[in-house]
């Protein structure tokens, strides 16, 4: 997907906020589950197999430092199918150098809806995402660069 860096996403210094890569990692996980045809397993309004899917885990990398207006290309998809979470990855590279921004890891956690326990992916949603695209590889870290 593409994001134009806006105003309200750019911090006193002039990147876009930390924070902000959290939000931009989930849109592309949803676009992503989206154009795979993926969605309605993954609504909470839906009859998933009674299931619904809680954020367990985000891990954020910095890979280089973007600002407004920039345009940006942020990718995801699954990295991995456990038996009762899903992690994806999503990767941010600004458009047209193609240069690495941030890197993400999200975890998903597959819950019972009446009990709130953790409880195995459904097959028919395991099968599916196995076969959707793989995740992007993330970006390695540059030289030098540290956190930004």
């Amino acid at each position: 997907m593409r994001q134009r860096v806006p105003f309200s996403d750019v911090d006193m210094h002039g990147h876009v906020h930390n924070g902000v890569y959290c939000s931009y990692a989930e849109t592309a996980i949803n676009e992503f589950l989206r154009e795979a045809g993926l969605s309605d397993r993954f609504d909470p309004r839906a009859d998933s197999h009674g299931v619904v899917y809680h954020v367990k885990k985000i891990e954020l990398c910095y890979e280089g430092a973007a600002g407004f207006d920039d345009l940006l290309d942020i990718s995801a998809g699954v990295r991995r199918i456990g038996t009762s979470s899903l992690t994806f990855s999503a990767a941010v590279v600004r458009a047209g150098d193609g240069a690495p921004v941030a890197r993400a890891e999200v975890v998903w956690v597959c819950v019972d809806k009446k009990t709130g326990r953790p409880r195995p992916v459904p097959a028919p949603t395991r099968d599916a995402l196995a076969a959707a695209s793989p995740a992007p590889e993330p970006a390695a870290p540059r030289p030098g660069t540290g956190d930004r």
